[in-house]
C-alpha cells in the first residue's frame, strides 16, 4: 500500500515559528471580514421537503437579552428569571403558561411570586410580560424572513413550531405573517411544549413529511437535541446570519436575494423574459401553455452571472457570460465530453451562443438532486456518515485522475508540460500585476517555489478546485452524484487536486478564505486525517512513493490564495487594509510550509559518516 510520507523534524526554531504563525492567524487573520474566495454555485437541490422554525431567537429577537435588561433596570439579581424558568419542572408557572394551562393574569401572579422568592424582593413580572410582547419583539428578523421566502420559492414547506403563550386579550402571541407558513403549531393551543416529542410529531404530521425530510431551527440546545433524536436535521441558532448560511448549506439553495417575479426583480436581476421564455420552450420542448419562468439571481461575479430558473416543474441553472471570457465554452465542452464517462457531472442542456436571446452566451444545465455541504466538519451527521462521505470524495477524485483523456476527446485540454512551473509563473505574474506594498514572505516564495518544483509530475485531467463544497452527494447514500464548478479544470498535475482537497485540514474553522477543520477533533468527528486521506488515494492510484512533496503543494496553494487576496486589495480602498493584511498572513503560513519542506529535503540528503547524531545542527535549509 502506498503511504503518505511527510517527515516532520522536531526542532526548537521551527516549532517556535509554527506557534507564532498560528497565533497571528487566530488573532488577526480570521477576524477580518472577507468574502469567500470562490463564489458558491448552488446547483443542487436537497431531499428535504420542509423547514421548521422556532419563533423566539429565530424569527424574532431572543428574550434572553430582554430579560437581562429588565433585571438591570429593576434591580433584580441577574439570572433570576432564567432560574425561575428552569426550576419547578413541568408544573412551574412558565411551562404551564407556555402550554396554555394558565392565562396571562394568573401567570403574572404565579411567576412573579416565584421570581420574588428567588430574588428576595418583589419582581414586577407584569412589566416584563409587556416588554415581551411589544417593541422589537414584535418585529420579525429580516434575514430570516427573506430566507423563508427563498425556501418557499423553491417548493419547500415552512412551519412555525413555537413555545408561545396567551396574551391578556386571550390571543396567542405570534407576531408573524401567517401566509409565510404552511403549518403553525403553537404550544399554548396544543397543550404541549418543546422538547416534548409529541409536539414535534404533531408538526411533522401536519406538514405531511417524515423527520428525515425536515430541517429544524431553534435557539435552545434542549429543543435542538430533541429534534435531532427524532431524525430531523437540527440547527442550533446563535448568530442569525451564520445560521442562515448553515441552512443554505443543508438545503443546497441560496437564501438571500429573493425575487418574487420577473416584473418586480431588481435591475441587476432582470433578464429579457420574453426572449428567455421562448428559448426555454423550444430547448425544453414545453408547450405554449407551460408555467411562466421564475427567476432568482444567485452569485454574480466579474465574468459570469448565475440564475436559478423554475419552469414546467423543472429546476435549471443558467450561467450568463459577461465580458469576453471563454471559460463557458470550455466548460461546456468538458461536461459534454465527461457525460457517460463514469465521472459524475451535472447534465448539460445547452450552450446558447445566440446574442438575440440574452445578449451574451449562456450555459443551461439541470439542477442536481442531492446534498451539498459548505462546512467540512459536516455538522449533524454521525461519525460513520462523515467518514463514508470523505471516502466517497476521494473515490471520486481517483475516478477523475484515472480517466484517459484520449478516450473522451480531451487529449488537447490544456498544455500538460511542466504544469507546476507554469502555474507558479502565472500566479507570480498575478501577484506582480496587483502588487501594492511588498510582502516579504511573497518575495521569498517567488524565489523559492521555482527552485523546488516536484521532480516527477504526472499528467491527468484535474478539476482545479476539488473540495467538499463542490460536490453533490446522493440524498441518502455516501455517493457523489455530481462534481460542480469545473472552471479551472485542465490537464495537469493530479497532486494539486489531492492536496487542495486537504486544505481544510490545515486551516481553522473560522478561516474567511476556506472553512477549516484543523482545530476540530477529527477522530471524534469520524473525519479521516490527512494521513488517512493520502493513504487511501495513494493505495487506489498505486503511488508507492507516497506524496513526498506535500509541503511544497501546500505552500503553493497558500501562495495562490495570497496572490488572489492581494489582487482584491488593489480593487477597493477597504480591501487595501483588509485583503492586504490577509494576503500577508496567508503568505506567512505558506512560507512556514516552505520552511518545513526545506527541512525535509535537507534531512533526506546523504550524510557524512562523521556528521554525528544531529544532522541539522540548527541550520535552516531553503
Amino acid at each position: 500500500m502506498g503511504q503518505f510520507r511527510v517527515q516532520c523534524i522536531s526542532h526548537p526554531w521551527i516549532e517556535m515559528k509554527k506557534m507564532q504563525t498560528a497565533a497571528r492567524f487566530r488573532s488577526q487573520l480570521w477576524s477580518l471580514k472577507m468574502p469567500s474566495l470562490c463564489h458558491r454555485s448552488f446547483a443542487a437541490i436537497s431531499t428535504y421537503k420542509a423547514v421548521i422554525f422556532d419563533m423566539y431567537g429565530v424569527l424574532i429577537p431572543s428574550p434572553v437579552k430582554l430579560a437581562t435588561v429588565f433585571e438591570q433596570q429593576n434591580s433584580v439579581p441577574l439570572g433570576t428569571l432564567g432560574k425561575a424558568i428552569r426550576t419547578g419542572g413541568e408544573v412551574n408557572a412558565w411551562k404551564r403558561f407556555m402550554r396554555g394551562e394558565i392565562g396571562a393574569e394568573e401567570f403574572v401572579e404565579a411567576f412573579g411570586r416565584q421570581c420574588s422568592e428567588i430574588a428576595g424582593s418583589p419582581v414586577p413580572i407584569g412589566s416584563f410580560l409587556s416588554n415581551l410582547t411589544s417593541g422589537p419583539m414584535t418585529r420579525p428578523l429580516p434575514v430570516m424572513m427573506e430566507a423563508i421566502l427563498c425556501a418557499r420559492s423553491r417548493g419547500l414547506k415552512t412551519a412555525v413550531l413555537s413555545n408561545n403563550f396567551l396574551q391578556l386579550n386571550g390571543d396567542p402571541f405570534l407576531p408573524l405573517d401567517h401566509s409565510l407558513f404552511d403549518v403553525i403549531v403553537e404550544s399554548c393551543r396544543e397543550g404541549l411544549s418543546k422538547p416534548d416529542p409529541r409536539i414535534y410529531h404533531l408538526c411533522l404530521n401536519r406538514l405531511g413529511v417524515s423527520a428525515h425530510e425536515a430541517v429544524f431551527l431553534d435557539d435552545l440546545k434542549l429543543n435542538v437535541e430533541a429534534a435531532a433524536q427524532l431524525g430531523m436535521h437540527a440547527i442550533k441558532v446563535g448568530d442569525i446570519a451564520v445560521s442562515v448560511k448553515e441552512l443554505e448549506g443543508v438545503l443546497g439553495i441560496p437564501l438571500s436575494g429573493f425575487v418574487p417575479g420577473p416584473g418586480s426583480a431588481p435591475v441587476a436581476t432582470k433578464l429579457p423574459m420574453d426572449q428567455l421564455t421562448q428559448y426555454l420552450r423550444k430547448a425544453l420542448h414545453l408547450s405554449d401553455k407551460a408555467d411562466s419562468v421564475a427567476v432568482q439571481q444567485l452569485n454574480p461575479s466579474q465574468s459570469n452571472s448565475l440564475y436559478h430558473l423554475t419552469t414546467g416543474g423543472r429546476h435549471l441553472l443558467l450561467r450568463k457570460q459577461q465580458k469576453t471570457s471563454r471559460a463557458m465554452e470550455t466548460e461546456y465542452r468538458l461536461l459534454k465530453s465527461l457525460s457517460g464517462s463514469g465521472i459524475p457531472v451535472p447534465e448539460i442542456i445547452d450552450l446558447c451562443e445566440d446574442p438575440s436571446v440574452l445578449g451574451a452566451p449562456f450555459l443551461l444545465m439541470e439542477v442536481c438532486l442531492g446534498r451539498m455541504f459548505s462546512d467540512p466538519s459536516l455538522p449533524g451527521l454521525t461519525p460513520g456518515d462523515r467518514r463514508a462521505l470523505y471516502q466517497a470524495m476521494q473515490h471520486t477524485l481517483c475516478q477523475i485522475h484515472c480517466l484517459d483523456p484520449r478516450a473522451v476527446g480531451l487529449e488537447d485540454y490544456g498544455e500538460p508540460v511542466d504544469y507546476m512551473g507554469l502555474q507558479v509563473q502565472w500566479w507570480t505574474q498575478q501577484y506582480r500585476d496587483s502588487e501594492t506594498p511588498p510582502i516579504p514572505a511573497m518575495e521569498r516564495l517567488i524565489q523559492w517555489l521555482p527552485l523546488h518544483l516536484p521532480k516527477h509530475q504526472r499528467s491527468t485531467l484535474i478539476h482545479g478546485s476539488f473540495r467538499l463544497e463542490n460536490l453533490v452527494f446522493h440524498p441518502e447514500k455516501p455517493e457523489v452524484v455530481a462534481v460542480m464548478d469545473w472552471g479551472r479544470s485542465r490537464l495537469g498535475d493530479p497532486l494539486t487536486d489531492l492536496t487542495f482537497s486537504c486544505m481544510a485540514h490545515c486551516l481553522p474553522q473560522d478561516n474567511p478564505l476556506l472553512t477549516g477543520i484543523s482545530d476540530r477533533g477529527l477522530v471524534q468527528l469520524g473525519i479521516p486525517t490527512v494521513e488517512e486521506v493520502m493513504g487511501q488515494y495513494c493505495s487506489s492510484m498505486g503511488l508507492e512513493e507516497g506524496v513526498p512533496d506535500w509541503n511544497f503543494y501546500m505552500a503553493f496553494h497558500l501562495f495562490c490564495l495570497a496572490a488572489s487576496r492581494q489582487g482584491e486589495s488593489k480593487s477597493t480602498i477597504a480591501g487595501q487594509t483588509g485583503s492586504g493584511r490577509l494576503a500577508e498572513q496567508v503568505a506567512d503560513l505558506a512560507w512556514d510550509f516552505a520552511t518545513k519542506e526545506g527541512f525535509r529535503i535537507f534531512n533526506a540528503m546523504p550524510r557524512s559518516p562523521h556528521a554525528g547524531t544531529s544532522p541539522l545542527k540548527g541550520q535552516v535549509a531553503e
